[in-house]
């Protein structure tokens, strides 16, 4: 199974994505800020970071663009959890930074976890 970073300022939203990732049998990191996460990601080199777009100080997007500019992070594997409500910009957003999955925030267990494995899967 994988090792996902999940990056959100919300706890709730943490705790219901950690258990169904878990149940599913994947290793969970947690991270409530975007610095948390640089810092998450540079400590455990997780296989996918699942991360909200908004988060105060460092947003979810601007860590993704961190992420893209450094040759030792370009890989990583990302998805969006997030309740922005899917639009062009996304869109566009998402194929320039190659985010390979959007979640909506809230969703079933059964789609999150479908998307997760076909981020990981890309």
């Amino acid at each position: 199974m994988a090792l996902i970073l999940i990056a959100d300022d919300d706890a709730a939203s943490r705790l219901l994505v950690t258990t169904v990732l878990r149940h599913a049998g994947h290793t969970i990191v947690e991270a409530a800020s975007g610095e948390a996460t640089l810092a998450a990601i540079a400590a455990n080199c997780p296989d996918l970071l699942l991360v909200d777009l908004n988060m105060p100080g460092l947003s979810g997007v601007e860590v993704i663009r961190r992420l893209r500019r450094d040759a030792m992070l370009d890989g990583l594997a990302v998805a969006l959890y997030t309740a922005t409500p899917p639009n062009a910009a996304m869109r566009d957003f998402m194929e320039i930074y190659r985010v390979r999955a959007a979640v909506p925030k809230p969703s079933e267990p059964a789609e999150l976890l479908r998307a997760v494995e076909d981020a990981l899967r890309s």
